[in-house]
């Protein structure tokens, strides 16, 4: 197994960026608990932000036309600087029990939302404001935070490919930054560049794929598909971190 892991981790890439695409849930939520038990905490997180940059950058061009301009800014500004301020500590925080802290509250909240059938936040400035803090200082300090986002996003009601190309964006300037932080330290060596182009080929595929899926669901049902994908996104949070806290 060891001698493929960097087969299995495009795959994993590949998989996570078509999955967090058609639920309009960061990639990372998936790729970053699992990716771990393949590469370094410090690759991983460099390689998800290269991963990132590139499926932004595709499905920017892709949804233009349907992003909301608005709620990218009111989402964005403190996303982008708390981002920073999360890639800036990513190297001292007790990764372990944030991963299980951060899984236990994604789960609760998934499980009230889909309780609650069509009933969402109140759609307001302080959602947008708080939503995009919160998300870009975790995806900053542990690589995934953009299940917040899409929790704070889904009360403003917007359609899936909306939805999908507002994300997008807003996710865009905080992982420049961060990604520029994460190679100022150092995070990725001459040894692993190779990641980089099979990284450009598996994010236009997934998201070409991705795409496709979209135009046919509606939005009670995309609703539905976030929620069962941050749900899923906690119980990997948890089980992963639980496991690194035992071999610790």
């Amino acid at each position: 197994m060891k001698s493929y892991h960097e087969l299995f981790f495009l795959i994993l890439a590949f998989f996570s960026e078509f999955a967090g695409t058609l639920s309009g849930v960061s990639s990372s939520s998936l790729f970053v608990p699992v990716a771990v038990f393949f590469e370094s905490v410090q690759l991983t997180l460099v390689l998800t932000a290269c991963l990132h940059v590139i499926g932004n950058t595709t499905r920017t061009f892709m949804y233009w036309k349907h992003i909301d301009w608005k709620l990218t800014l009111q989402f964005g500004i403190p996303s982008i600087i708390m981002t920073g301020l999360g890639a800036q500590i990513s190297g001292y925080l007790p990764k372990n029990l944030f991963s299980i802290i951060l899984g236990f509250f994604l789960i609760s909240i998934s499980v009230v939302f889909w309780m609650m059938k069509d009933s969402t936040l109140n759609a307001s400035r302080s959602v947008s404001y708080f939503g995009g803090g919160l998300s870009g200082f975790l995806t900053g300090a542990v690589g995934s935070g953009g299940a917040i986002r899409s929790l704070a996003l889904s009360a403003f009601n917007l359609t899936p490919l909306t939805f999908t190309a507002t994300s997008t964006l807003i996710d865009f300037g905080g992982d420049l930054l961060r990604l520029q932080i994460y190679l100022q330290k150092g995070y990725l060596d001459k040894a692993h560049y190779f990641y980089v182009p099979l990284l450009m080929i598996v994010a236009f595929l997934a998201n070409w794929l991705a795409k496709k899926w979209l135009q046919r669901i509606n939005q009670q049902v995309f609703r539905r598909i976030v929620l069962a994908f941050v749900f899923g996104a906690g119980m990997i949070s948890i089980s992963t971190g639980l496991i690194s806290l035992f071999r610790s």
